[in-house]
Parts: structure tokens; sequence; C-alpha cells
């Protein structure tokens, strides 16, 4: 029987950065690209053991970038709270801090609490408590291991085909790389044809840069006569809905928005702009209600990352296991892209799949040795 009480007594915290491969990250261009194109993974993350009343660990993450002291606002929350007498969807809700009600109030901060760390805390916490894996507390997994492929950021054409190549080896039957306003990389692939592996799958996302199908509509006409399947995310702004239409009459390819906000998954949806959706966010939570919306307008989906540590990207595997229509390749590729995910065991993969744990919780521990090697800082709450 569960003891009707669980709380967090201790939690121990560690800022780490973990750099992603050189060739991985490379990203030369003349054109316009995203923010922080190159510097993402020098951003800290925070790591989190957190010490129950029933004197087991459990782990928590933030999302990169999160500030130290939301870290220890969350902590305090949660601190000495019956982890067993609340659900991490609503926990906050009524607060007075958070922006609206369900469901449109901000699934990234409640005041100044992250829900990334409660949520990855309570699931690993609870889970661990009841003998059960993360995914049973979020209604159930669907499958035992969930579709998945290699990330390259605009790596020069003859960096991509070895990376292409490194996929295939590694059983892998896709990639995803970024480009630039230019078409920096979809011109590469033209390029590359003849060495891309037969019934290989390539996802390009220019992060909305480029700005219109009059300026990209000559090598998007070649990318959808390339011998493999292509995926092209938030090719152009949100506002050229017409643009954004015409784009889905091209044969061969499959057009995927990354909904950011509520309003765009909306204005998605009631333009037909989409085929499917990159659903990647902040919380697990949000990630099942948006799929269930996804669902019922015959959509298929994937979850997106910002290539976290292993903690979290745990987290997101559980959860992408829970959805029905998480179909398409989600963004579990940290093992490859990150030095080391500072985890144990490793995240393993079958036949270009993450296999879903069975253990309880995440499943997961920290590799201190390993956290050792790449922390910043460390200290404690409670």
């Amino acid at each position: 029987m569960i003891d009707a009480t669980l709380t967090f007594e201790k939690f121990r915290v560690w800022e780490v950065v973990v750099p992603a491969r050189a060739d991985i990250l490379l990203a030369p261009s003349h054109g316009s690209v995203y923010t922080g194109s190159t510097s993402w993974p020098d951003m800290p993350i925070y790591l989190v053991e957190g010490v129950t009343s029933a004197g087991f660990t459990a782990l928590g993450e933030s999302d990169r970038g999160t500030s130290r002291a939301v870290v220890e606002a969350t902590l305090r929350d949660l601190l000495r709270r019956n982890l067993l007498a609340f659900s991490p969807a609503t926990v906050w809700m009524g607060t007075g801090e958070v922006p609206q009600s369900y469901p449109f109030f901000s699934w990234t901060m409640a005041g100044e609490r992250s829900y990334q760390v409660m949520e990855s805390l309570w699931l690993d916490a609870v889970g661990k408590q009841a003998g059960l894996p993360a995914h049973q507390l979020l209604g159930g997994a669907v499958r035992d291991r969930v579709l998945t492929d290699f990330w390259a950021n605009r790596p020069p054409t003859a960096v991509l085909a070895a990376l292409i190549h490194e996929a295939k080896a590694r059983g892998l039957h896709g990639i995803k790389i970024k480009s630039d306003s230019t078409g920096d990389t979809a011109r590469a692939l033209v390029e590359m044809a003849a060495d891309i592996p037969a019934n290989f799958r390539v996802t390009i996302d220019p992060m909305k840069s480029w700005r219109s199908l009059r300026e990209s509509g000559r090598w998007i006409a070649a990318l959808s006569k390339l011998p493999c399947t292509i995926q092209l995310e938030d090719p152009f702004p949100y506002g050229v809905v017409e643009d954004w239409r015409r784009v889905r009459q091209f044969e061969g390819l499959t057009i995927v928005c990354h909904t950011y906000s509520d309003e765009i998954f909306r204005m998605a949806l009631r333009e037909q702009i989409a085929d499917a959706y990159n659903l990647g966010g902040d919380s697990l939570y949000d990630f099942l209600r948006l799929a269930h919306i996804a669902e019922f307008f015959s959509k298929d989906c994937w979850q997106g990352s910002s290539l976290e540590l292993g903690v979290y990207q745990h987290a997101r595997l559980h959860v992408a296991a829970c959805a029905r229509n998480c179909l398409l390749p989600s963004d579990l590729q940290s093992e490859w892209v990150r030095e080391h995910t500072l985890v144990t065991p490793r995240m393993a993969y079958q036949d270009g799949h993450a296999i879903v744990p069975d253990r309880p919780g995440l499943g997961i521990e920290l590799d201190h040795d390993a956290v050792g090697h790449y922390c910043r800082a460390a200290f404690e709450i409670g």
C-alpha cells in the first residue's frame, strides 16, 4: 500500500554546462538565422536530486538558461509539500500568480516557478514510490518505443553527408537540420542527392527564416523531387498564411508547424497551414493536451525538445509514448548531440527508436562522476 504522504526533505542542485559535438554544431552562414544558433550548449542547466521522506532520491532538470532564482523558488515551493496530494497539471492554478485560468495560462512558468523542474521531480518521485514507470502516471504508454532521428545544425555539405551516413550506421532512418534564410542546407541536400541513403528522411527547419514562397520556391521544388522523405518545419513567418497553404501543394513534402503558443496552434488548425505539428514545449502535460487536440483534427505530431540532458530527455520519452498520434520522429537526440547526458543508464535505441524504460519513475539516476566533471556550481535547499 502506498504511504499517504511523500515529501521532499532536501534538494541537491548542480549547475552544469555540457558542450555539443563540434561537427554537429557547425553552422557557417551568410543569411539570417535564429538567435543563439551555435551558443545554446553554453547555457547552464540545473540538475536536481531530491531526497524524499521515504529515503530514496528523485531527479529533476531545468530548461537551459533558467535562472538560479527560478530553480530555488520552484524547489522551495515543493519542499515538504505532499507529492501525493496534487497533480502537476493543476497544482499552480488558482494561486493568483498565473496569467489566466485553464487552458490559457503559461505552461512554462507560474510566478517564478518552473513547470519543467516540478514535473520531472514529481514524475520520478511518485513513480518510484508507486513502483510505476512515469508513463503510467501520464495515462499509460501506447507504444514501448518512440521514433527518433539524428540531429545537426547547419553543417557544410561534406560534413552533412558524413553525419547522414553516421545516422544510418547508428540504425536511424532520418536526420533533422536547420536552415538559414538562404536555404543553405536545402541547397546542400540537392547537391548531395546521390549520396542520401534510400528510404531516408530529412527534416529541414528554417525557423521561419524563409520570407516567402516566391523567394524560396526554387529550392523547395528541388527538395520535393529528392529520392527521400522531406519534412519542412516552420518554413515561413506565420503571417504569410497563403504561402503556408501553397507549399502544402508540393508533392513529396510534409509541412510541419511548431506550436509555440496556443494562438499559433489555433491559427494553424483554422487556416489549415500544416500537415503535422511539433508540439514540443516546457510542460509534459501541455504536450498531451495539445496532442489530444491534434488527434481530434487527424493530425500527427512529434515531441520536440531543446536538446536537454538525460533527465528531461527521458521525461519527454515517457510522455511521447503516451500520445497515440505521436508518430513522427521526436527530438530525443541528446545522446549524440551532447558530450554526455549525465544520467545512467543512458537512453537505449533500437532500429531508429528510443526504448521506453519500464523501471519505476523516469528509470534513471544521475551519473555523479559525469555531473562532477561538467559542474560549474552546486548548492542545497532544505
